[in-house]
């Protein structure tokens, strides 16, 4: 049943988990007559003017759902923040929905409100959306600079000058944003990281090393890890996700259908992952390893070096010299990763694009012939009717 105008929408804004806060988002006419039906406020009076903070009660046939705290965050644009627990959040939501509400993904949301904010600047409209999911404050900063300066001054300024510019200067320009961003992309969304290397070469002890607890079985016995497991890793300037897979070798992929699998998950992952670090025991440093051929970076790890003498350390062949069993050289290994990635020396000022979208229309404008094209997509990159998917 419907009572309120379809434009008014909700949607949660925090993480779909269980946590000590959630917060609700509901936007467009009709917000405060549904919230007038089903809010109880704790003291006598209620007012729902623009910067108020109102403390009550979310209630529906005669019973109360929760204890909130609500937001007026502006003209028909309040915040529920309510307890963490997700059927709670569920029961909200649902309650807002019979009322009228249209329940959208908080993209929606943050776009509507950005289009209140700046309008036509469809640039900073995505940057209010992608800064909030970035996997760094430093992905975070890197976003917001793209907004007024960066990615939006660039492209004003390839359309002010156009008259004067060449095309291949502006085509080139475009690489350049292209090519800095998949660096930055790194701040922005985290690096996958696949440890993989000969069964018993101590992928699983280093995993568990790097996550600062257990989360891997660790034996002596070869081949004990069948599945892949992963977890996320603050390192110095980026967050990683690290995954720990089966020990690579042929011989297994033919054993069984089980070893066969999780060979196949193993290449898998290294096919589509940022880094690979080849983890090799240094005991036994002449193993090959398949599936290895395809990784597009590489990291060698020579593990186990407490168990060598420092001559046969300093022989070994270039990279990392590690012990994931006390952490020895571990801290190196971090420093390894982020320089051959290039997040170590990155100027987070530097312009560069954030979205599927804007890496699109920046592709086609380094491919370009004609100014025409050219000016129809830089207006295209900055005055784009947005579309959630």
């Amino acid at each position: 049943m419907k009572t309120d105008s379809d434009n008014c929408i909700a949607s949660l804004t925090t993480a779909k988990t269980v946590a000590a806060i959630s917060s609700i988002q509901i936007t467009g006419a009709g917000s405060v007559n549904i919230l007038r039906k089903i809010f109880r406020p704790a003291g006598k009076t209620v007012d729902f003017n623009e910067g108020n903070i109102l403390h009550g009660f979310i209630f529906a046939s005669g019973r109360d759902i929760d204890e909130v705290v609500i937001g007026c965050e502006g003209k028909d644009n309040f915040s529920i923040n309510c307890h963490g627990n997700p059927l709670i959040v569920e029961n909200i939501l649902e309650l807002l929905k019979r009322h009228g509400a249209r329940v959208v993904e908080p993209e929606e949301i943050m776009m509507l409100l950005g289009r209140g904010k700046y309008g036509d600047n469809t640039i900073a409209v995505e940057a209010d959306i992608a800064a909030a999911g970035a996997a760094s404050l430093a992905g975070a900063q890197i976003i917001a600079h793209q907004l007024k300066m960066g990615l939006f001054n660039t492209a004003q300024s390839w359309l002010k000058n156009m008259n004067v510019s060449q095309i291949e200067d502006i085509g080139a320009c475009a690489e350049r944003i292209l090519k800095d961003s998949r660096i930055a992309d790194f701040f922005i969304r985290g690096v996958k990281v696949v440890i993989a290397g000969a069964p018993n070469s101590g992928k699983s002890t280093l995993f568990n090393y790097l996550c600062g607890k257990e989360k891997a079985i660790v034996t002596d016995i070869a081949g004990t890890t069948r599945d892949w497991l992963s977890a996320k890793v603050k390192l110095k300037k980026i967050t990683a996700e690290f995954f720990d897979t089966a020990g690579l070798d042929e011989d297994l992929s033919e054993k069984n259908i089980i070893d066969s699998q999780s060979q196949k998950q193993a290449v898998d992952l290294i096919n589509e992952c940022d880094l690979v670090l080849v983890v090799v025991d240094c005991t036994n440093p002449a193993i090959v390893m398949a599936g290895l051929t395809e990784a597009k970076k590489k990291i060698a790890v020579f593990n186990k070096c407490d168990l060598i003498d420092k001559s046969a350390v300093a022989g070994l062949p270039y990279g990392v010299k590690i012990s994931a069993k006390t952490g020895a050289g571990v801290n190196e290994l971090i420093d390894w990763i982020e320089q051959s990635l290039g997040v170590w020396d990155f100027d987070l000022k530097k312009t560069v694009c954030f979205t599927e979208r804007q890496k699109k229309i920046l592709e086609q404008i380094a491919s370009a012939e004609t100014k025409r094209q050219i000016e129809r997509l830089i207006t295209e990159l900055l005055k784009c009717c947005l579309v959630i998917s």
